[in-house]
């Protein structure tokens, strides 16, 4: 676990995020450190990047979503995937960014890291996209990067 400065207001104006670049869980954070929602909505998102670290789309998932279950139910991810594809086209990079507020849910664990895993090698053998990592925030200022719990490192590699 890490700590970030969460926001306390929002810039004005608020900062596109095609602004940022996505390329190290640092670069997440430094996103989460101007965006008041991230750690405190419900649901996680999926970033769909592009091979310069640029936000290219997303998936908006449910409250009730989260690693563990798509590691186990990856459907939600491959219709995401197919919709993408068949509108002209979905980013192979993708990062999950998954907020908790502590009053809703654990902080991950061991079954995060894990299912972490075992989603990555099913998005890269059956849909050929590369999951980067899922970076999970709470409303307190914590936040995990699973491939940095995984890999012992932040960083990302290149596009594949």
């Amino acid at each position: 676990m890490r700590t970030y400065e969460r926001p306390t207001t929002c810039p004005d104006p608020f900062p596109s995020i095609t602004e940022f670049r996505f390329n190290d869980a640092l670069d997440v954070v430094a996103y989460a450190e101007v965006d008041l929602c991230v750690g405190k909505q419900t649901w996680p998102e999926v970033w769909h990047l592009d091979d310069e670290g640029v936000f290219a789309c997303y998936y908006k998932a449910s409250t009730g979503d989260s690693i563990v279950r798509w590691a186990e139910e990856p459907w939600p991810l491959e219709r995401s995937r197919r919709e993408g594809l068949a509108n002209g086209g979905c980013a192979d990079r993708w990062v999950i960014v998954d907020s908790r507020p502590t009053w809703l849910s654990d902080p991950p664990g061991e079954g995060d890291a894990c299912a972490f895993l075992r989603l990555r090698d099913h998005l890269r053998a059956l849909m050929d996209v590369e999951l980067l990592d899922a970076v999970v925030f709470d409303d307190e200022g914590h936040w995990w990067s699973m491939h940095e719990l995984t890999s012992g490192t932040t960083a990302w590699t290149g596009p594949s």
